[in-house]
């Protein structure tokens, strides 16, 4: 696979199909990554098997288009989107307005206090800002957030293809337009 900004090939980043199984090898992909959402760790294995099945970057956006759907729509269990972070230091120690930071603000708030070794859980709801509320810990979210990290996880699929995120960016938007033309 290509680098993410180059054409150069990645040695520890790949994936396939192991020869003559149904069961795929995942190496230095968003899956295999441990802080990999449930939610984007599934979209992206169902892209790997679009490309198998496919080997065609606009059928693997079709696919793509039906996880960025769901999303979209609320039809995501929220627990599908929680990002888990251990705590390093205390709370005050903490230098820059991260969302891990401002989850531990948001804690602490109501009484749930972290210390150094323990894990703080939340879902973002508005990136942009750089206060507690950029996270919740409960139900709600941020789709563009969370649709940037599809995209991102379906660009390393395509990418052997020679697509980029610009690329996907583009399908989708073709798709979104047409769509919502239909509607007159």
């Amino acid at each position: 696979m290509p680098l993410r900004d180059s054409d150069a090939g990645a040695l520890t980043k790949y994936f396939g199909k192991v020869a003559g199984e149904d069961e795929y090898k995942y190496r230095g992909i968003e899956c295999r990554q441990r802080r990999t959402l449930s939610y984007i760790d599934a979209a992206q294995k169902a892209l790997i098997r679009a490309v198998n099945e496919y080997r065609d970057p606009e059928e693997v956006c079709e696919e793509l288009r039906s996880w960025v759907d769901r999303l979209e729509r609320g039809a995501v269990d929220p627990n599908e989107l929680v990002i888990t972070n251990r705590v390093s230091k205390k709370q005050e120690d903490y230098t820059q307005s991260t969302q891990s930071v401002a989850a531990l603000e948001r804690a602490a708030d109501l009484g749930l206090a972290r210390a150094p070794g323990q894990s703080v859980s939340y879902v973002v709801v508005d990136d942009s800002k750089k206060s507690r509320e950029r996270v919740m810990l409960a139900s709600e979210y941020d789709l563009g957030f969370y649709r940037e990290l599809l995209v991102r996880a379906a660009a390393s699929v395509v990418s052997p293809l020679r697509w980029r995120e610009s690329d996907i960016e583009k399908e989708l938007k073709e798709y979104t337009e047409s769509s919502l033309a239909s509607f007159g």
